[in-house]
């Protein structure tokens, strides 16, 4: 029997000839993998991030069938390369922090939000960074700020604090610093600066491979830092 659900396409990869396998983020089923028969042709709208609407069947929950993949909210971010490169970022970021059959309509609800955000956005110097910060919320380990004067972060601890510690991966500095200020929602921050930035993004990645298991090095990630020099 055929099932419908709406899914946030986080990879795509050859299959056979004619055919694709394709991991989904769905509303219903959190992440899912699909055999898309047919796909290479139907499937040619479809790119990182696109909320999309999928038609499947099968019996086997690790490796489904989709019949039908429709875009539900039109975009055009694909084709801008700047955008396109943070999709792929996000959808890779999105892969190594869930699991297949994990099941959270809330988390998908954000990620559609993102999309529709990324479409929407002109200024991407800090989506990035602000994109890390917000999924770290939703994965529950957003770090915390307990006092405003407080520059140092404690990454095993996920807290800011006043001083290092030789008991846990303590980091400060610019990078530190714009972090602290997305976290606080200063949009005038004056930390805009292609140092500050790139140290952030090494931080926040340093502190998802310290919170996510088998979070490793991504793909997109030197790319992603020449976006981030904007």
């Amino acid at each position: 029997m055929k099932s419908t659900d709406y899914g946030i396409l986080l990879h795509r990869s050859p299959y056979s000839n004619s055919s694709l396998l394709v991991a989904f983020f769905t509303l219903k089923n959190g992440l899912q993998k699909f055999i898309f028969k047919g796909g290479r042709k139907k499937a040619a709208g479809l790119f990182p991030i696109a909320v999309t609407e999928i038609t499947y069947y099968g019996r086997n929950i690790n490796l489904l069938n989709i019949t039908e993949a429709e875009l539900v909210v039109p975009s055009t971010f694909q084709f801008d390369p700047i955008k396109s490169t943070i999709a792929f970022f996000m959808a890779e970021v999105i892969r190594k922090c869930v699991h297949v059959g994990d099941s959270d309509p809330n988390l998908f609800l954000f990620l559609k939000a993102y999309s529709e955000s990324l479409e929407k956005e002109k200024d991407l110097s800090l989506f990035p960074l602000e994109f890390l910060i917000n999924m770290s919320e939703k994965l529950g380990f957003k770090p915390l700020i307990e006092n405003g004067d407080m520059s140092i972060f404690n990454l095993d601890a996920g807290v800011f604090q006043h001083t290092h510690s030789s008991e846990a991966r303590t980091f400060s500095g610019s990078g530190v610093d714009l972090i602290k200020e997305v976290l606080e929602n200063n949009n005038g921050t004056k930390l805009k600066n292609e140092s500050a930035k790139r140290e952030a993004l090494d931080v926040l990645l340093n502190y998802f491979s310290i919170h996510v298991p088998h979070f490793k090095k991504l793909e997109s990630y030197e790319i992603v830092k020449e976006i981030l020099s904007a």
